[in-house]
C-alpha cells in the first residue's frame, strides 16, 4: 500500500510540482549567477560553443534549463508508466551535484561554509544546500521505494504524451517569453569624492553609457588588448588614475569576501609596492562577510553596482603601457600566477 501511494503522491505530484517551483523562482529572477555552482561551471563552460556568448549566452542557458525543467515536471504528471524513472533520475542528479556544491563549500570554509548559502535551486530564495539535499534525499528513496498500481495507472490513462507536449510547449513558451533582464543605464552617476578625483587631462574612456545585464567576461581574448578597450573595466568607478597607462600595473580583480583573493593579496601585495596595483572589488558580496583588505598600498576601485558578474575570483593582470600582457585567471595555476607577477 505505502510503495502504491508513494507512486501515485511522491512521483507522480509531489516531485513535479517540486520541480515546477524551482523553474518558475528561477524564471521570475532570471539571474544565472544563482545556480548551483556546478550548473554555473557547465553554462560558463559552453560560452560560445554554439555561436552565443557572453550574456545572451547566460540568458539563453537559463531559460533552457527552466525548459528542460517544465519537460520533467509534464513527464511525471501527464506519463504514469515514466514517472517514477523521471523522479529517481531527476532526484539522483540533483543529489549529486548538491553533494557537489556541500564538498566545495566543506573543502574552501569546513563546517561553517556548509550551513551558509542558498543552494540556488529556488534562486535567491533557495534553502541552504544541506537542507535541500536532505529534502531531495528523502524524496529520491521514496521514490526508489515506489511502485506502480493498476489504479495509479489508470489515472493517468487520460493524459500520455500529447498532454506532455502541450504542458513542456506551454513551460518552453513561457521561458521564451519571460521578459530579459535590461540595460542598465549609468547616466547620471554619482561624482567621486575630491580625494578620489583624477585629472581632466585623463586618457580613460569612462563609464560606457549603459550597461549590460550579465558580464561573462573571456580573458584570454584580452591579451594584447588595452585594458581601457574592454567595456567590462571600464564598469570601474571612480576612474582609474591617470598613470594607468604608462608603465606596469598590476590590475587585480577580487571580492572583499574572497579567502582566494585574500591569501593573494597578503602573500603578494603587501607592504611597499615596487608595482603599483589597482584592486577592483566586484559588489556582489555580502558587506558582513568582508575581510580586511590586506593590501595598504593597493589603489581601490569597484565595478558599478548593477549588473551581475559572472566570473571567479581572484583575477591578475599585467599591464605594460596601458596593454595586457599577462594573466593569472586561476588561483591554483601557480605558474600561470608566477609568470604574471615576474619581472
Amino acid at each position: 500500500m505505502f510503495r502504491a501511494i508513494a507512486y501515485s503522491y511522491v512521483c507522480r505530484l509531489v516531485v513535479p510540482v517540486w520541480l515546477l517551483a524551482g523553474a518558475i523562482f528561477k524564471l521570475v529572477e532570471l539571474n544565472p549567477k544563482l545556480l548551483p555552482p556546478p550548473v554555473l561551471s557547465v553554462v560558463t563552460g559552453t560560452d560560445g560553443a554554439f555561436g552565443v556568448s557572453g550574456g545572451e549566452w547566460l540568458d539563453l542557458a537559463m531559460r533552457i534549463i527552466v525548459a528542460g525543467e517544465f519537460l520533467l515536471a509534464a513527464a511525471m504528471l501527464t506519463m504514469p508508466r515514466f514517472a517514477r524513472a523521471v523522479s529517481i533520475a531527476t532526484l539522483a542528479l540533483f543529489c549529486a551535484i548538491l553533494g557537489s556544491v556541500i564538498a566545495d563549500a566543506f573543502r574552501e570554509k569546513g563546517f561553517e561554509g556548509v550551513l551558509k548559502g542558498s543552494c540556488g535551486c529556488f534562486g535567491s530564495a533557495g534553502p541552504n544546500p544541506l537542507v535541500m539535499l536532505g529534502i531531495d534525499g528523502v524524496l529520491l528513496i521514496v521514490s526508489i521505494l515506489a511502485r506502480r498500481s493498476p489504479r495509479a495507472m489508470q489515472v493517468g490513462r487520460m493524459f500520455g504524451l500529447p498532454a506532455c507536449l502541450l504542458l513542456t510547449a506551454i513551460g518552453a513558451i513561457a521561458a521564451a517569453m519571460s521578459p530579459a533582464r535590461s540595460e542598465i543605464d549609468l547616466t547620471p552617476v554619482d561624482p567621486p569624492k575630491a580625494a578620489d578625483a583624477v585629472p581632466a587631462a585623463t586618457a580613460w574612456p569612462g563609464l560606457p553609457a549603459k550597461a549590460a545585464p550579465y558580464y561573462i567576461p573571456d580573458f584570454p581574448t584580452w591579451l594584447n588588448t588595452r585594458l581601457d578597450s574592454q567595456e567590462f573595466a571600464r564598469l570601474m568607478t571612480p576612474a582609474p588614475p591617470e598613470s594607468i597607462n604608462q608603465g606596469t600595473w598590476f590590475i587585480l580583480l577580487y571580492r572583499m569576501d574572497c579567502d582566494h583573493c585574500h591569501e593573494l593579496m597578503t602573500e603578494h601585495f603587501t607592504g611597499h609596492l615596487a608595482t603599483p596595483v589597482l584592486a577592483i572589488a566586484i559588489p556582489d558580496t555580502d558587506p558582513a562577510a568582508s575581510l580586511e583588505m590586506p593590501c595598504e598600498e593597493c589603489q581601490l576601485r569597484t565595478l558599478v553596482k548593477g549588473p551581475e558578474y559572472v566570473l571567479t575570483t581572484p583575477v591578475l593582470l599585467r599591464l605594460e603601457n596601458g596593454v595586457i600582457t599577462r594573466m593569472a585567471t586561476d588561483h591554483e595555476d601557480t605558474a600561470a600566477l608566477d609568470a604574471c607577477l615576474a619581472p
